[in-house]
């Protein structure tokens, strides 16, 4: 699914804030400012883990510098409290528990038999290096096989400058 716009996709949708546990509308995210949004796969992931760790070192600086959201979405509870006492992600932090807005984004579910293969691709295994070095752990708790995305939205009217939904 192409979305050019994210409010008119899932602005109404509800999500839950990590740190007081109200539901908000995915709009309240990009309604004051620029936001990237990035939709993890799994909180105890690792290389979830270390792709949020990098971005939190490297890019998160320069977007708070130009007054730009960094906010993390995540499916489900499972990991979170691992997730949040390693400090993987300096953003801010919400959970889409039911994956309505990946369903309704159309993020793809991998199932078995690919999830199973992708294990094994040459990507999953130099980015599984990569995580090594950097000293990231994870588990398999969870639902592995939904993929996730990373989004900049506009503010106010939720355009999407840029979308990069993930293909493994």
């Amino acid at each position: 699914m192409s979305v050019d716009q994210l409010d008119s996709a899932i602005g109404d949708t509800l999500v839950t804030r990590v740190t007081d546990k109200t539901d908000v509308p995915i709009r309240s995210l990009y309604s004051n400012q620029p936001v990237v949004l990035i939709f993890l796969r799994r909180f105890g992931c690792q290389l979830c883990r270390s792709y949020a760790l990098k971005l939190s070192n490297e890019l998160h600086p320069i977007l708070k510098k130009n007054n730009i959201g960094f906010v993390g979405i995540g499916l489900e509870q499972f990991g979170l409290e691992e997730f949040q006492q390693g400090n993987y992600f300096s953003g801010d932090l919400y959970v889409d528990e039911g994956k309505k807005t990946y369903r309704i984004l159309g993020l793809p579910y991998l199932g078995w038999i690919k999830g199973i293969s992708d294990i094994f691709a040459s990507s999953t295994r130099t980015w599984d290096n990569e995580t090594k070095k950097m000293g990231v752990t994870g588990n398999l708790k969870g639902d592995g096989f939904q993929l996730g995305a990373t989004y900049v939205v506009g503010p106010k009217d939720g355009k999407v400058w840029l979308a990069h939904p993930q293909k493994d």
